[in-house]
């Protein structure tokens, strides 16, 4: 089973959509995913909750199950912004228009970090300097926490 959890309708029919967390449990026995897609989902909660949700996550990848997560990365956003001239409009909808209410902001190594406590192996991690969307791909190696 491939599952992807984002606010918006990916367009994807080879993956189960997930919109909200909350239903993962319902729709995603234990060790049943082979790939799980994050799309901007993780900015929406509290950065002390992320730990747990990524665990819940984790808990739900079959063994050499992979983790794709995708989040703005605020270092990029805000070197952008700084240096390129970005202005405050642009700034507001680059941060807030993917997702309907962010809670924190993450970068790379801070998504990159998260994944290995919560028991994964990071195989890639790169920015898309286009959109400043960090990406990092993740596997379920052995059981994880």
């Amino acid at each position: 089973m491939k599952v992807i959890i984002s606010h918006k309708n990916p367009q994807q029919d080879s993956h189960t959509w997930i919109q909200d967390i909350s239903s993962l449990d319902i729709l995603v026995d234990d060790a049943e995913a082979t790939e799980i897609i994050v799309d901007c989902t993780l900015c929406t909660f509290d950065y002390n909750n992320i730990g747990p949700i990524l665990g819940k996550i984790v808990s739900k990848l079959r063994l050499q199950g992979k983790v794709v997560v995708y989040e703005k990365d605020i270092d990029m956003v805000c070197h952008n912004y700084n240096k390129s001239g970005m202005n405050i409009q642009d700034l507001n909808n680059l941060v807030f228009e993917e997702t309907p209410a962010v809670a924190c902001l993450l970068n790379t190594e801070v998504i990159s970090d998260l994944l290995k406590q919560a028991g994964l192996t990071i195989e890639e991690k790169f920015i898309n300097n286009d959109t400043m969307q960090s990406i990092v791909i993740a596997r379920r190696d052995k059981n994880a926490a």
